[in-house]
């Protein structure tokens, strides 16, 4: 009898998972902040947003990149969209506001604030160094410190509207990863503070979403580049890279269905950070079988 309960239980919870009810209709007119869309997968976020109809203010620091971003967006958007930009450098805290305040300025609120931007840094051993420490403080401030800024600017907006905050994070942030231990720490830190913030907002009855997107190996030309460039042949060749588009295209529908927490790919992730707390050693010696220190 437990056989037949626990595969009715089974073929339930397949179901649910592969039954796609997200509508794109419902992004229609509504206005987004994007970080970090100047390439990868901030910009395909972007693509995608304009595509379903919504006015967008992307960010990134190269002017030239935004410009062109937005003239895509137009020619993907409908007739009357608005699209723009604002060139800014998340490791000024004062730019945050900015940003947001253009924001206010362009598209008279905010419904969707996606937090995307990293600073993208090399991969190698953590020995300690000056320079390890000096690149540290930078990457906290970009990676963890401006989240909060941005969180912290368009919250009264976001309240106003009950919209989204949507983090783009990673499994790095779920399992600690070699070669990239701050970038992991920085990814930890978005979970800690976006988890009581989300728990925050239950208890003071706020309305305003928070969406953790938890994403394994993206196949962009930074990530790619960086991983061929510190040697890590065999995990390329093991592991496959998902597309920016599709990566993007599951972020959106995450936050448009205000979940909790996303996982791109599903299965392998969800199940890793599953057994993350049950079988520790196991899983790290299998994230960690995947990499290879440079001669």
């Amino acid at each position: 009898m437990w056989k037949k309960i626990l595969a009715l239980f089974v073929g339930v919870l397949v179901g649910y998972w592969l039954i796609d009810d997200f509508n794109p209709n419902v992004l229609r007119g509504k206005r987004v902040v994007v970080t970090g869309s100047s390439t990868g997968i901030g910009e395909q976020i972007a693509y995608h947003y304009a595509r379903m109809g919504a006015d967008l203010l992307i960010t990134a620091r190269r002017e030239k990149v935004l410009q062109q971003v937005v003239t895509r967006c137009k020619e993907l958007g409908p007739e009357g969209g608005r699209y723009f930009y604002k060139s800014a450098d998340m490791a000024n805290m004062s730019a945050t506001k900015e940003v947001i305040q253009e924001a206010i300025d362009r598209l008279g609120g905010i419904d969707i604030l996606v937090l995307n931007h990293i600073l993208p840094i090399p991969l190698g051993l953590w020995e300690g160094t000056p320079q390890n420490l000096t690149l540290t403080d930078k990457i906290i401030d970009v990676n963890f410190k401006a989240y909060i800024y941005l969180t912290s600017h368009a919250l009264p907006h976001l309240t106003v509207t009950n919209g989204s905050i949507i983090v783009v994070s990673s499994l790095a942030g779920k399992i600690g990863q070699p070669f990239t231990a701050v970038y992991s720490a920085t990814k930890f830190a978005l979970d800690g503070f976006f988890g009581g913030l989300r728990q925050e907002f239950k208890l003071r009855g706020c309305d305003v979403s928070i969406t953790l997107c938890v994403i394994g190996l993206v196949g962009t030309e930074n990530a790619i580049r960086g991983l061929r460039d510190y040697g890590q042949h065999y995990l390329l060749e093991m592991l496959p890279a998902e597309t920016p588009s599709d990566t993007a295209l599951a972020i959106i529908r995450g936050g448009a269905k205000r979940q909790r927490e996303i996982f791109h790919p599903y299965l392998s992730l969800k199940i890793m950070t599953l057994l993350r707390d049950w079988i520790p050693n196991i899983v790290e010696f299998i994230n960690r079988s995947m990499f290879t220190v440079p001669a």
